[in-house]
């Protein structure tokens, strides 16, 4: 991120202005790697999260992500590199950014998961793309064309089958109140989706990514230390191996700070709806990680639906699928 943010020099566009804008930077190659590259951080992320929480509580490792991409943010700022300046533009639509992501997604998604099966959940939040698709049409009045919808559809069922390939390896069971919880996530996902890009309007990819992590660092900073003061432990663990600070290191800077720029610059160039489709590959580099890295396997359902995620991902975002 070795450049000075611009500002938007037009906060009063209009919606249908925005929609215009999602065309014009559709099919670039640089807004095709933004895409690939967050959704591939996501991915790893994992991996990450997995290892750190064999040492933090939840909240206190949702503090330190924030903290870390905060910190980081704040220093690019400072030198220089970042450019931040948030007065004098409205403050509502990016107070509703931070409340839907980061902190009503991280808090309903992490406690969601306590009560449901990871590929319960995965299935639901699979279905990101097809919700964005249907707030953007009636919020922000985004069409696709026929090529477009059939590629949508292809990628979240190829979301669902890598889901559902993997449900029969879990055990448990999943709660109503968890499946309601994993569900409100994806809702909170879907409005972030559709207000980020009202509020790039006014603020530039960077604004927007450290007001998330700034929000994030303050509500998770009290709900750790709420944690640590009702069970009577320290805030910190006494002893922290040196891979759980890595994965702290890899989920602030590159999961955070590095992949919400890049999603805020998906969002600020192409449709809600074609932006999210590039969620579909989060679950195929999941996939790939596990494999690679700890031994798992993958079937042939979970191989068709990960190449129905790639296809779904070209079609919705190729030139020729054009705007009906």
């Amino acid at each position: 991120m070795n450049h000075r943010i611009m500002r938007n020099s037009s906060p009063t566009r209009s919606s249908t202005q925005l929609s215009t804008d999602g065309e014009r930077g559709r099919g670039g190659a640089g807004t095709i790697l933004a895409g690939a590259g967050w959704s591939t951080i996501f991915g790893l992320s994992f991996l990450m999260t997995k290892g750190a929480l064999d040492a933090f509580r939840p909240s206190t490792l949702l503090f330190l992500r924030f903290a870390t991409a905060t910190a980081a943010l704040g220093g690019l700022a400072a030198i220089g590199i970042a450019r931040l300046d948030y007065r004098g533009k409205p403050k509502l639509p990016l107070a509703l950014v931070c409340l839907f992501q980061p902190v009503l997604y991280f808090a309903l998604e992490t406690y969601g998961l306590r009560e449901t099966r990871s590929s319960t959940a995965g299935l639901i939040l699979g279905a990101l793309p097809a919700a964005v698709a249907a707030l953007s049409a009636v919020a922000l009045k985004e069409r696709l064309s026929a090529r477009q919808a059939i590629g949508l559809a292809a990628s979240v069922l190829g979301v669902a089958a890598v889901a559902l390939a993997g449900g029969g390896t879990e055990g448990g069971a999943d709660s109503p109140r968890g499946i309601a919880l994993i569900a409100c996530a994806l809702a909170s996902a879907a409005v972030y989706n559709v207000l980020s890009r009202r509020a790039r309007l006014a603020y530039s990819p960077a604004e927007l990514t450290f007001a998330m992590m700034a929000s994030g660092t303050a509500v998770f900073g009290l709900l750790a230390l709420a944690d640590s003061l009702a069970s009577g432990g320290a805030f910190l663990p006494p002893r922290v191996p040196a891979q759980a600070w890595l994965a702290v290191a890899y989920l602030g800077l590159l999961s955070s700070v590095l992949a919400f720029f890049l999603v805020n610059l998906s969002l600020s160039r192409l449709k809600a709806s074609q932006a999210a489709v590039f969620g579909g590959l989060t679950p195929c580099v999941a996939l790939a990680a596990g494999v690679l890295f700890r031994g798992e396997s993958a079937g042939w359902l979970q191989l068709c639906g990960a190449a129905a995620i790639l296809v779904g991902i070209w079609a919705t975002n190729s030139r020729k699928g054009g705007v009906s």
